[in-house]
C-alpha cells in the first residue's frame, strides 16, 4: 500500500526530530552534582551527577574534577584569619569567631554546578595555568572535562 506524500513527510519529520534529539542528548554542557570527596590540597573533587538517565540508571562518578577558585577562596581566607580573630575576641571580649560560618563552603556532600568544556582538557596544566595546549584526544563536550564552578545552597551562618 502506497503512503501519501503527507504521511511520508510526517515520518521524515519524526525521524529527523529523533535524530536531532539523539545528537543533542549526547552533548553535555553543564550538570548538577554532589561532592563525594573534596581534596583541599589539589582543589579537585570527586562528584556524583544528580540526574539519572531516562531509564533511571545512576550516572557514574567523575573523579579529580578541578574546582573553581570562587568555590573555596572564602574558606581559605577564614582559615587564615581565624587565629587572629580569636586573639581579638579574647582581647576585646567580642564574638567575631562565633559569627563565622560553622562549615566550609566547599566540602563533601554539597551540591555543585559543573560545566563541561568544549574540548579535552587533559593537557591543561590546571589551576591558574594559561598554557596553550593540544587536546589529548578528540573528545568534545564530555563530562570527563568538567570543572566545578559553583556551590549551591548554604548560607553565611552554616556554609
Amino acid at each position: 500500500m502506497a503512503q501519501s506524500q503527507n504521511e511520508e513527510r510526517k515520518q521524515w519529520y519524526k525521524a529527523m526530530r529523533k535524530f536531532k534529539w539523539g545528537i543533542i542528548a549526547g552533548i553535555q554542557c553543564a550538570f548538577l552534582a554532589k561532592v563525594i570527596k573534596y581534596y583541599e590540597d589539589t582543589h579537585t573533587a570527586d562528584i556524583q551527577p544528580l540526574a539519572n538517565s531516562s531509564d533511571g540508571e545512576v550516572s557514574a562518578q567523575y573523579l579529580d574534577i578541578p574546582v573553581s577558585e570562587n568555590c573555596y577562596m572564602i574558606d581559605e581566607i577564614i582559615k587564615q584569619l581565624k587565629p587572629e580573630l580569636t586573639k581579638i575576641d579574647k582581647k576585646c571580649s567580642s564574638n567575631i569567631v562565633e559569627k563565622l560560618p560553622k562549615k566550609r563552603l566547599m566540602r563533601d556532600g554539597v551540591p555543585v554546578v559543573a560545566v563541561v568544556l568544549d574540548r579535552d582538557n587533559d593537557n591543561w596544566k590546571g589551576g591558574r595555568a594559561v598554557n596553550n595546549y593540544v587536546p589529548n584526544s578528540s573528545r568534545l563536550h564530555n563530562a570527563n572535562d568538567a570543572i566545578i564552578i559553583g556551590v549551591l545552597g548554604g548560607d553565611a551562618e552554616n556554609g
